[in-house]
């Protein structure tokens, strides 16, 4: 198990995780940076209310790219399936 300290704000954290140093450590950039960002648009917010805001857009993100990934599965799928078609036709054609 890799650990990592992360500072965000004045607080720290500790990140704990099975994979590489170097993913968690991206992991914790991304999310400082995103909670930074959210802070520096709006210095009145607090670092919790930083957080959850950042946890809302990552979330979003996550679902855009499982639609994108599904609908590009889906489209290699049937590319797949009318090429298969196809050969099985040409084959068909050549007996």
């Amino acid at each position: 198990m890799n650990t990592i300290d992360i500072l965000i704000g004045n607080q720290r954290y500790e990140l704990k995780g099975n994979e590489s140093q170097e993913h968690l450590e991206e992991v914790a950039q991304m999310v400082r940076r995103r909670v930074e960002s959210l802070k520096k648009k709006n210095s009145s917010i607090t670092l919790q209310k930083a957080a959850m805001l950042a946890a809302f857009d990552f979330a979003s993100e996550v679902i855009k790219a499982k639609k994108k990934s599904s609908e590009h599965r889906s489209a290699v799928l049937s590319k797949a399936q009318k090429l298969l078609e196809k050969v099985e036709w040409d084959l068909q054609s050549a007996r």
